[in-house]
């Protein structure tokens, strides 16, 4: 038996997994993508048959993968490794509950049916015993019925759920331009109902509206300063809908002059307020950047399949994953920063954390540390001596910690309240092993100028600010913690990573500022270094983050006079 398989873009073969019987195989498989911006592959399984034959080729802006087994492999398994192999991580999960959206079938007699089926009709499951021995309970059916059409506008509702889970491992900001080349586009309709044209000053281009944006349209679109959302062309709200949260997930920036009442119905209110609350400059890359961080960080969250999933069990009292546990590795040697450190800590939000607070060669003050835990935020305070290297001090902290995720933040920099949840959404659309930020804005206080530098983000990169290291404990494990030196102990994790095989990823840096001090750094190639303009784009005169940082008045640096 063979398989062959011919899709658009690599969102449609992700999609396409789905679609395929569990129980099929083939001997041969033919995978043909019209468009791909990663060239996909396949890597054995030591649960399949032996692979005798793969040839993968480039085809224009496509790719042909063939491959052939000694004996018949399980067809979705296979399918399944190829639509991995283009996005980063090993594992490609939603978290439960286990759900078919838009299926035909399921299998009754299976020993696992789903948790939620949800679709227009829903197929039957007369046969499956209620309440089913593994389950203890009955699948849960949702029957959505038709999508309305235009004509139905006016009634619509159900939020998020309605739309269902959009891809969030190929509809994200990975890849995005902070300089635009190209004017605002107008989003519009086409002749045909199931496209959507984007006009732009070079000419047309068409979206598939049945499904939502893919990845093989955003290269393009990244390029235009913002678009403009009409509200008119597609099927009906639905497809529009999934348009619109596509291209926010993706960060492209958008921007409306009115939301219908339609829209409100099905996007994320959070969403819907930033839709007309645009950047009042597009060329501001700033503004610009900052508006597109909003959208895509509030459309991850309720659109993504992540958010989604949790948001369908929640609502149907059904197991749901929660979003990983955080914590915090604070290192300090110096007393007097540690009260705002705590305070940059503190602010966070939307996330479930405990801070590690390791004092080295000082005792922190009971003042600080009672102000912190007023604050209901679990609190470890490890105390070591003043001769201990800097890498033992953090594995004394990844000891005591008991997050699912560690992050390492330093004394002295400034945080913005999304800073871990951010990273965490990065950590879920990147697969890296480590996500952080670059220094991105740096803050040269001897010379009272930020500087924002020109490092790449959104994009993997093998270094990230020491301050900004999120990395799963699995991870730090596996490279057996922080290499046990006085200097270079951030350096050598991530090149540990790198070195084994793992990935490091840069989100976007509005959420974090570097303090550059005279001296005090274990890293120190001057203040030259930092304000070069080679490496910079704009320097401004005093304290000038990011809007997103929004620091509290009591941590805005005060000059000495």
């Amino acid at each position: 038996m063979s398989l062959d398989l011919h899709v658009g873009d690599l969102t449609a073969l992700r999609r396409a997994v789905g679609r395929l019987d569990r129980e099929a195989t083939a001997s041969t498989f033919t995978l043909e993508v019209d468009a791909c911006t990663t060239t996909p592959t396949l890597s054995s399984h030591p649960s399949w048959p032996r692979l005798v034959r793969l040839a993968v080729t480039t085809k224009g802006d496509g790719a042909l993968l063939e491959a052939e087994f000694a004996e018949p492999a399980p067809v979705r398994a296979v399918v399944a490794a190829v639509a991995r192999s283009v996005t980063q991580g090993h594992l490609d999960w939603p978290g439960w509950p286990d759900t078919a959206v838009g299926v035909t079938e399921v299998d009754v007699e299976a020993d696992f049916p789903p948790d939620l089926v949800v679709g227009e009709q829903p197929p039957s499951l007369e046969g499956l015993p209620d309440p089913h021995p593994v389950l203890t309970r009955a699948t849960v059916v949702v029957a959505t019925g038709p999508e309305p059409t235009w004509a139905d506008a006016g009634d619509v509702t159900g939020g998020p759920l309605a739309l269902g889970p959009l891809d969030h491992r190929t509809l994200n900001p990975v890849g995005f331009k902070r300089q635009h080349r190209q004017p605002l586009a107008h989003l519009v309709a086409h002749d045909d109902p199931t496209r959507l044209t984007l006009r732009t000053a070079k000419g047309d281009r068409v979206l598939d509206a049945r499904h939502g944006p893919s990845e093989a349209d955003l290269d393009g679109i990244r390029r235009l300063a913002a678009v403009h959302v009409g509200w008119t062309g597609a099927r009906g709200p639905h497809a529009y809908a999934r348009v619109v949260a596509g291209l926010a997930m993706a960060g492209v920036p958008l921007v409306a002059d009115e939301v219908p009442a339609w829209a409100h119905g099905l996007l994320d209110p959070a969403l819907v307020a930033l839709l007309t609350a645009g950047p009042r400059d597009l060329d501001d890359i700033v503004e610009r950047e900052a508006h597109s961080i909003r959208l895509r960080r509030t459309a991850l969250a309720a659109h993504g399949a992540a958010g989604w999933h949790r948001a369908a069990g929640a609502a149907h009292g059904l197991q749901t994953t929660p979003p990983p546990t955080v914590s915090v590795l604070l290192p300090t040697r110096r007393p007097e920063q540690v009260a705002f450190a705590l305070r940059q800590v503190a602010r966070q939000r939307d996330v479930d954390l405990e801070l590690v607070l390791v004092t080295h060669g000082f005792t922190a003050a009971e003042a600080d540390l009672v102000a912190f835990r007023a604050t209901g935020t679990p609190l470890t305070v490890l105390e070591a001596p003043g001769d201990e290297p800097f890498g033992a001090i953090l594995n004394r902290a990844v000891r005591a910690a008991s997050g699912d995720v560690l992050l390492k933040v330093d004394d002295d920099d400034w945080y913005g309240r999304d800073f871990v949840a951010d990273l965490l959404l990065a950590r879920d659309y990147s697969g890296a092993e480590v996500v952080g930020t670059p220094p991105e804005f740096t803050f040269v206080e001897p010379l009272w100028l930020t500087v924002r530098r020109q490092d790449a983000t959104e994009a993997h990169r093998p270094v990230v600010a020491g301050g900004t290291m999120l990395m799963d404990r699995g991870t730090v494990a596996a490279i057996g913690g922080f290499r046990e030196t006085r200097k270079y102990v951030d350096a050598g994790l991530l090149r540990a990573v790198t070195d084994a095989g793992g990935t490091v990823y840069r989100s976007h840096g509005h959420g974090y500022v570097l303090r550059r001090g005279a001296q005090g750094h274990t890293w120190d190639p001057g203040l030259g270094y930092f304000v070069g303009r080679k490496l910079s784009w704009h320097q401004w005169r005093g304290f000038t983050p990011s809007p997103l940082l929004d620091p509290d008045d009591e941590d805005r640096p005060r000059k000495q006079t």
